[in-house]
């Protein structure tokens, strides 16, 4: 079964297409046009058929910016104009394919059945590399200690909540507790809470019947059935909405989960792993989060440090991903010299291990020779250390400046977009802008 994204203004060809594939099991969604399209673009999706014109922009356009939300979803294009030139474009900006309308259902699932196979292939390997990879590199205390407390909690419980700021690495922690519980041999089914449209979250975790509302032509199976035997990792559990977070609390309390539209309870035997980069205390203060729900997790403490609280570790790090990214793409190896892991060290990160991974995939990419200096991975990274350290204040002001202004580009400048992506109001993104970079004038 996969999940499909239909992105087209003609009513007929939108409800041709959900109901020929609901009729195969697959879960279908359907939007009219770019911006209700943009809703979806951060939900997952195996398969995207985006037309090409739409009456609010052009959907190649709108092929990029839902590339840059996930660069691993397949995009098909269709159009009732048959146009070489766009449909090179339209490739060469990583569309999978394209189909020209009246649609053949049939070219229609030959691709799905090519991009489902794919992906099947892809998750098999990002299954393994993480076997291979997917450890926690380092030897500060803060990080035995953290390794020390997942393993020892694996043992003794089955219900978990990492916290820790964006990109310190909550899911390598929640693989850890997986791999050391009793449900190691089981599933590890992680979700992304925060991309869920609000509207699905239910669906997508507890699954639904036939029936169970409109356009649920076919039973289909949640994460929670999915990780049955094995371990369930919420991620952002923050971000999810106060009526799914209420019925989270009740699988915690019975192990049980009830399907949409079903009226009889499943069992769940397994691990729930919670994870969120906020302070779950301030948001149980605010009404956004349930006390209740936090107390139920909050057994152990498990919080990820920030990469800064663990400099040492950067040079394992660094060496890690190093080696990864050549073993990955084919490259020769290249070792970094002592001067520039010191250089690294002296740099806050304030996207932490993610933002380290990123630099070093840089490294791989543009640093030809086999050894790798202080000249080689200056110009990759946004701004140098010089001399002594930035305060945090200051290398958290440039991380927030230079990912707000990215997020704006990415919505080709339109502040309302921006603002939505960014989880703030709109009249709160211009003065946090005029806050951060008071002399631009924002």
């Amino acid at each position: 079964m996969a999940s499909i994204l239909v992105i087209d203004d003609e009513e007929n060809i939108r409800q041709s297409l959900k109901s020929a594939l609901e009729r195969r099991d697959h879960r279908v969604v359907t939007a009219a046009d770019c911006a209700e399209g943009r809703r979806f673009g951060t939900a997952e999706f195996d398969l995207v058929l985006l037309d090409v014109m739409l009456p609010d922009g052009n959907g190649v356009d709108l092929l990029e910016e839902l590339l840059r939300m996930d660069p691993r979803r397949a995009v098909v294009m269709i159009s009732g104009h048959a146009d070489v030139d766009i449909a090179v474009s339209a490739i060469r900006k990583g569309a999978h394919d394209f189909l020209e309308k009246p649609l053949s259902l049939d070219k229609v699932l030959v691709v799905l059945d090519n991009v489902t196979r794919s992906g099947r292939l892809r998750s098999e390997k990002e299954r393994l590399s993480s076997r291979v990879y997917g450890e926690m590199v380092g030897e500060s205390p803060a990080i035995e200690r953290l390794r020390s407390d997942a393993v020892k909690a694996a043992a003794r419980t089955s219900r978990f909540l990492i916290t820790g700021e964006n990109g310190t690495g909550k899911e390598l922690v929640a693989n850890l507790i997986h791999r050391s519980s009793r449900y190691a041999d089981g599933p590890f089914v992680a979700v992304n809470c925060a991309a869920l449209p609000s509207e699905l979250v239910e669906s997508e975790l507890f699954g639904h019947l036939a029936g169970a509302f409109t356009g649920a032509s076919k039973r289909r199976k949640g994460r929670f059935a999915e990780a049955v035997g094995g371990s369930i990792f919420l991620d952002e559990i923050s971000e999810m909405p106060l009526e799914a977070q209420a019925k989270i609390l009740r699988v915690i309390e019975t192990n049980e989960f009830t399907p949409v539209g079903a009226d009889r309870a499943e069992r769940f035997d397994g691990n729930i792993i919670a994870a969120s980069n906020r302070d779950l205390d301030k948001q149980v203060e605010s009404g956004d989060f349930r006390q209740d729900l936090l107390y139920r997790l909050n057994v152990v403490d498990l919080k990820v440090p920030a990469l800064r609280d663990r400099p040492k570790d950067i040079g394992s790090l660094a060496r890690h991903f190093l080696s990864r990214f050549a073993e990955e793409t084919g490259t020769g190896q290249r070792r970094l010299t002592e001067e520039a892991i010191d250089h690294l060290q002296r740099y806050p990160f304030p996207g932490n291990v993610r933002e380290l991974k990123n630099l070093m995939e840089r490294v791989n990419i543009y640093c030809d020779t086999g050894t790798v200096g202080v000249e080689d991975i200056r110009p990759l990274m946004p701004y140098q250390p010089q001399g002594e350290r930035p305060s945090l204040r200051e290398a958290t002001r440039q991380f927030e400046l230079d990912y707000i202004k990215s997020t704006i580009a990415r919505c080709d400048g339109n502040m309302q977009q921006a603002a939505r992506q960014l989880g703030l109001e709109r009249s709160h993104l211009y003065k946090k802008l005029k806050q951060l970079d008071p002399d631009n004038g924002n």
